[in-house]
């Protein structure tokens, strides 16, 4: 990949890339021979080298009675992302708190495919803390269709402390995934087929409904309603104490 394609990737582009660039090379010069080696008119240059020194990317100095641009070590550049990153951090409980906050509308997301249904699993990750719980409807689809996502993404629920309580459909695989019940923090009920007809996935959690497809075309959808949750909260309760199958504790 090109120099100037990484530092696109970090907010340096365009002319300020190219500047940047200019005054590395050189190693420390005046404006004008910064411009003339970028290519660029001395006024656009002139409000780059501003913009870098304000940034901590160029520093200033006086030789022979001119003013010289010298290039800061590249390696300010991590040291700017681990900033950034820590601030971003700081504020992300608070970010957090504004995202699962109730909502006066159902807020309802779409996920195609099987990256869009991994990435609409892995909100239950970020949503949930140690000693939470995830509701589920689980046909086989999950199993069948990302066998090693799943392995992956309970081994990560396990280590959060986050538990699944579900109503399976009766299939060879379900019964052998839930054979480590225990020490997957899981407990499920099984149903047969005929009293449990489905192939989908519906996950139920704080004020959240993940529903995933399987069919033809994958695709899932998250819906974020408090009313809509504690009412399906409160189905799939009344759905768990009739469910009369079997329950396999590892």
């Amino acid at each position: 990949m090109r120099t100037e394609k990484f530092l696109e990737e970090i907010g340096i582009e365009g002319k300020k890339a190219e500047i940047y660039l200019a005054c590395l090379e050189l190693g420390g010069a005046t404006a004008y021979l910064i411009a003339k080696k970028a290519g660029i008119k001395r006024p656009t240059a002139y409000d780059i080298i501003n913009q870098l020194l304000s940034e901590g990317l160029v520093h200033k100095s006086i030789k022979s009675g001119a003013t010289h641009f010298s290039p800061t070590d590249p390696q300010v550049l991590i040291n700017k992302t681990k900033e950034r990153m820590a601030k971003i951090e700081k504020v992300m409980p608070l970010l957090q708190n504004l995202y699962n906050s109730p909502k006066t509308k159902p807020f309802i997301q779409y996920f195609e495919g099987r990256e869009g249904i991994r990435e609409m699993y892995e909100d239950s990750l970020r949503s949930l803390k140690k000693g939470e719980e995830i509701l589920g409807y689980v046909g086989e689809g999950i199993t069948q269709h990302l066998p090693e996502y799943t392995q992956d993404y309970v081994q990560r629920r396990t280590e959060k402390g986050i538990v699944f309580r579900g109503i399976y459909k009766a299939a060879p695989e379900i019964v052998a995934y839930m054979r480590k019940n225990k020490e997957q923090l899981r407990v499920g009920r099984i149903l047969s087929e005929k009293a449990f007809p489905v192939s989908n996935e519906i996950n139920i959690y704080k004020n959240k409904m993940a529903i995933a497809s399987y069919g033809r075309e994958m695709f899932g959808m998250l819906i974020e309603s408090e009313e809509i949750v504690r009412t399906q909260k409160a189905i799939f309760e009344l759905a768990w104490r009739g469910a009369e199958g079997l329950e396999i504790t590892g």
